[in-house]
């Protein structure tokens, strides 16, 4: 129905241009548009063989696309279609989350899930595609997904919140042994996980255990990459500011300023051996931390 809609939109234009004053294209096309779109717009969005919605769940692109291009053409011709996309999108991710649900009925909790987290990451990457290949990146469609998205992520299920599991993910991108990534596909991940970060309503929380984690990677030395954690610090300042992972920063400024302590101190002890002629080996370390920048303990 669609395709010939537009046909007989391009129709009506061509006949304007071979045989009518130019002047009233515009007055046929808005009849045009009233009669094969305006009328029957609710019908043909939610009919249930070829809706938007069936049109999304079997990725048929071309199709979304010029569904897109007709009712955009409408005043207010998008709304109704954003709302469905955003429906649509809460129910992939509610199916996500109910699948979470289901094996912690059969699985012992805990705060590493990455299937979970990998489920999200997958349906945001599509989705986020779909919006910016098919519907151009309209607005509408961009909010729809970030609604979507906001409620989906707040959604906690078990004894973890989400916040916790996708900061636990970042830890296995970022330490040794964790997930087997090359450079580009933790970049790829961390990016990921930093734009679903930003739909969650306390980022605090996420903040507090990343730290946490981030201190017993660099302090028991299971820091895959410096490069990866500045990049990931950096990811994270670019959505919260400066002040957000201003003890991050800290707590990888300590360890900088230690390293270079610790060469100079071997260097010195070198250097008193070459002159006492003493073979005496001094197995020495330190690392110096600022109170305010690390997580504590309890003694």
């Amino acid at each position: 129905y669609l395709i010939k809609a537009e046909d007989a939109l391009n129709e009506e234009r061509t006949r304007v241009s071979e045989y009518l004053n130019l002047s009233s294209e515009s007055k046929i096309l808005r009849v045009v548009e009233e009669e094969l779109l305006e009328v029957v717009e609710k019908m043909l969005l939610e009919k249930e063989s070829s809706g938007c919605k069936v049109l999304l769940a079997q990725d048929k692109s071309e199709d979304l696309k010029r569904m897109f291009r007709l009712f955009g053409r409408l005043d207010n011709g998008l709304q109704p279609m954003a709302t469905i996309v955003q429906g649509f999108i809460s129910n992939m991710g509610s199916d996500c989350i109910d699948k979470r649900a289901t094996r912690l009925e059969t699985e012992k909790d805990k705060n590493d899930d990455p299937e979970f987290v990998k489920s999200l990451l997958s349906l945001h990457d599509k989705y986020l595609g779909v919006i910016k290949n098919d519907f151009a990146g309209h607005s509408l469609f961009q909010k729809a997904l970030r609604d979507a998205f906001e409620e989906i992520v707040n959604r906690n299920v078990g004894q973890f919140s989400n916040a916790e599991l996708m900061s636990t993910f970042c830890d296995r991108v970022l330490k040794t042994g964790g997930e087997k990534l090359n450079e580009t596909e933790v970049d790829d991940s961390l990016e990921k996980v930093v734009q679903l970060f930003s739909y969650l309503t306390d980022k605090d929380l996420f903040a507090e255990i990343y730290r946490n984690q981030l201190a017993k990677r660099l302090l028991n030395q299971r820091s895959a990459s410096d490069d990866s954690e500045k990049m990931m610090i950096a990811k994270l300042k670019m959505q919260c500011g400066t002040q957000f992972t201003s003890k991050m920063e800290g707590m990888l400024g300590d360890l900088a300023v230690g390293s270079d302590q610790k060469t100079e101190f071997e260097n010195r002890i070198k250097q008193l051996k070459n002159e006492t002629k003493e073979s005496s080996k001094l197995d020495f370390s330190v690392q110096v931390l600022t109170t305010g920048f690390w997580p504590t303990y309890k003694s």
